[in-house]
Formats: C-alpha cells, sequence, structure tokens
C-alpha cells in the first residue's frame, strides 16, 4: 500500500507495508499491539501521541486510514527544525502537530465524526516505522446524541397516544351533540303537547 506526502519544494512517494498490521511481515517494520480506542463526542479537543519513539533525528510524520483505505499523510516534518507540512486536505488550524523531546503529538481541534479512524505515527531512519496506532471513534455531540431507533420509538408513541386522545374528544362531541338534540326533541314534543291539550273544543249554540 502506498502513502503519499508531499512537500513544498519536491513530491516523495514513501512505499510502506501497512500489511504488517495485518500479520504480514514484509520488512523491518515494527508493529505494535492491537490499538486502543478513543471514543469522544463532537466538538472536543483530542491530543494523540508517540510515547518515547523519536531516538535518532529523522522525518516524522502522522496518518489516518479509515477502513480497509489507502493511509493519508496528515502532517509531516523534520526532527530537527520546526516546520510542519500539511497534506491531502487536512487543515492547519485543527490539526498540529509538535514534537517534545521524544515524544511527538497529534492535535486535534474540535473533532466532527468524518475525523474517525486510524491514526498512527511514521518514522523514517533507516527504514519506516509505525507505531502507537490509535482508534478514534467520534459521536456525536453529547448535548444532542440520541439514538435513532429510540427517536422512532418514542414518536410512534406519541402518535399513538395523538390519535387515540383525537377519537375521544370526536366520541365526547358526538355524545354532546345527539343529547343536546334529544333535549331539544323532547322539548318540541312537550311544548306540542301542551298546546293540544290547553285547546276547549267550541259549542256552537242553535238558532231557531
Amino acid at each position: 500500500m502506498v502513502c503519499q506526502c508531499r512537500s513544498q519544494h519536491r513530491m516523495e512517494r514513501i512505499y510502506v507495508p501497512i500489511l504488517v498490521f495485518y500479520g504480514f511481515y514484509l520488512t523491518h517494520v515494527v508493529s505494535v499491539s492491537p490499538p486502543p480506542l478513543m471514543e469522544v463526542h463532537s466538538g472536543e479537543n483530542v491530543t494523540l501521541q508517540c510515547i518515547n519513539v523519536l531516538k535518532t533525528p529523522g522525518q516524522v510524520s502522522w496518518f489516518k486510514q479509515v477502513n480497509s483505505s489507502e493511509p493519508l499523510c496528515i502532517t509531516s516534518m523534520w526532527s530537527s527544525l520546526q516546520t510542519v507540512h500539511h497534506y491531502n486536505g487536512f487543515q492547519v488550524k485543527r490539526m498540529k502537530m509538535l514534537i517534545i523531546n521524544r515524544n511527538i503529538f497529534l492535535k486535534i481541534t474540535e473533532v466532527d465524526v468524518a475525523d474517525s479512524g486510524l491514526y498512527f505515527c511514521g518514522l523514517s531512519d533507516d527504514y519506516f516505522i509505525f507505531t502507537n496506532a490509535t482508534v478514534l471513534k467520534v459521536q456525536g455531540h453529547k448535548d444532542y446524541y440520541k439514538d435513532p431507533t429510540e427517536n422512532n420509538e418514542k414518536g410512534e408513541k406519541y402518535g399513538t397516544m395523538n390519535l387515540f386522545l383525537l377519537v375521544v374528544i370526536l366520541g365526547v362531541v358526538t355524545a354532546v351533540l345527539l343529547i343536546v338534540i334529544l333535549i331539544l326533541v323532547l322539548k318540541v314534543r312537550r311544548d306540542s303537547n301542551r298546546l293540544n291539550t290547553g285547546m276547549e273544543p267550541i259549542s256552537y249554540g242553535a238558532c231557531y
């Protein structure tokens, strides 16, 4: 597999046996134990580190790999210089590389879900060495992240409750209307009976 790091003055192609992570011993590469998992939320700041690995001057780099895709070079610098180069569209303001004593750090500001992946640093001496890999998993914002399944269940629950309330309200309104109509019918019949009862038959006297 090929990892590319482009400098300002030349283009270098560094051929790297990444398959060593999967158990193929193709060259003199130092591998490490299975990478630890770092879980964070979107918007947080993260610092990745390679501890006590810089023993001789040389070129050091940070790489990112997503699934089984080609690893991408994030940053690169010479241990004896302060100039840091960024590659493959990684932003300077979000990803900062620095060296303190023998330790190499990569600071990522305000991580996003797209920043999830496998991160590792590389050292170029007589051969290229990969070490201190870390799996970064970025979840949604901790104040707003919710399980989509939970949201769907709640939506269905609220929808059923609203439908039930609507049916109850319609039933109550219908019952009230029927009662009002029945009262009006009874009143009309009662008034009609009173009128019929109050009228006496008129008798006409005979005229002789």
